[in-house]
């Protein structure tokens, strides 16, 4: 019995869980609690961008901001087909806040992370994101 190679499997796992993480998305995270958890990148976005309406907003931003912390077009757009653009812009913001606060040396070794994380069904972002807040708020 031939079995499928393990990137294929991988894939599959990767699609799997995408798909089951954007039905639960609406109520994971949502834009204030990203922009409320992720102080830094919030004022750099805010900055360039203004006012935030919605993920378009968000994402748009996202992308302008990226270079500056020595994200790669590749790592980006890798992150935004495996994960999708509103999860990869989560991501991208995550990587962004942390590394702002000295916490990521590495974004873009840190956003690829993130897309094997997500490969290997691993990936809870919306926890970091809770993380932060229960952080500020301690």
């Amino acid at each position: 019995m031939l079995s499928a190679p393990a990137e294929e499997w991988v894939d599959r796992e990767l699609e799997d869980w995408v798909a089951e993480t954007r039905k639960k998305r609406g109520a994971a995270l949502d834009l204030p609690t990203i922009m409320q958890a992720c102080p830094e990148f919030t004022s750099w976005a805010r900055n360039m961008g203004g006012y935030l309406k919605d993920w378009s907003d968000l994402h748009r931003v996202t992308g302008q901001l990226r270079p500056m912390i020595g994200v790669s077009e590749h790592a980006w757009n890798l992150a935004q087909d495996r994960l999708g653009p509103q999860i990869a812009t989560a991501a991208l913001v995550l990587t962004f806040d942390k590394h702002c606060a000295g916490e990521v040396a590495s974004p873009g070794g840190y956003l690829r992370g993130i897309v094997q994380k997500a490969g290997a069904g691993e990936l809870h972002l919306e926890r970091s994101f809770y993380g932060r807040l229960s952080g500020q708020a301690a």
